[in-house]
């Protein structure tokens, strides 16, 4: 059935030709869009973010676009501050504690992933226990799978994916973080946000011949 079909692939190429990096998508369905290229290796969001204020933790959480087509992948960044003599646990830590963790929840989303810096351990004289923590602000980037939809109502197209509509969305997320200093711990935060997105109308199919 998909003999022929192009799938997608991306080269990133430098001024004087180099390969930088390459991409190849085992699917004909998604592809991924020029804003997350963009995002991925020169920092610039589109201008589709949110601020998040926790206190002494600050974050700025950007889409690379608010603007695609369904089967794209789009970019995430986020921009974490930790104010000086705090810090935010890290996964894996022990019940009872809270680490850092970004999720999106949307009915336009398939799959979502956020590559997040390696955690530095820090011993806690006051609790007696090690745990990985981050202790000094970051930049986190990601990818987000927005959902395939067929291009035309057609029977056998409906049978690998629902039709997604045209049109304005809102898409939710969550940043759940717990901050601490050596003398105050902060309960477990949870804070919520939410980035416009447009589903923009694919190329109608051609004509049928008279």
């Amino acid at each position: 059935m998909m003999y022929g079909m192009a799938w997608p692939g991306n080269y990133l190429l430098a001024p004087d030709g180099v390969v930088l990096d390459k991409k190849f998508l085992r699917n004909y369905e998604h592809r991924a869009s020029a804003s997350e290229v963009v995002l991925r290796y020169f920092g610039r969001d589109g201008g589709n973010s949110v601020e998040i204020d926790a206190g002494v933790v600050q974050a700025v959480f950007a889409l690379s676009t608010d603007r695609c087509f369904p089967g794209q992948e789009l970019g995430l960044a986020l921009d974490l501050k930790i104010e000086p003599g705090w810090h935010v646990y890290a996964s894996p830590v022990p019940a009872g504690y809270q680490a850092l963790e970004l999720k999106l929840a949307s009915p336009l989303i398939g799959e979502q992933s956020l590559e997040l810096p390696m955690a530095v351990p820090m011993k806690l004289k006051a609790l007696g226990e090690t745990l990985p923590v981050y202790a000094k602000g970051f930049r986190a980037t990601g990818r987000v799978f927005i959902k395939w939809s067929p291009p035309a109502p057609a029977p056998f197209l409906l049978a690998l994916a629902e039709m997604m509509n045209p049109g304005a969305y809102q898409v939710e997320g969550t940043l759940r973080c717990q901050a601490c200093s050596n003398e105050i711990c902060e309960p477990p935060r949870v804070l919520r946000f939410s980035l416009p997105l447009t589903i923009e109308a694919g190329i109608p199919p051609a004509p049928a011949k008279a």
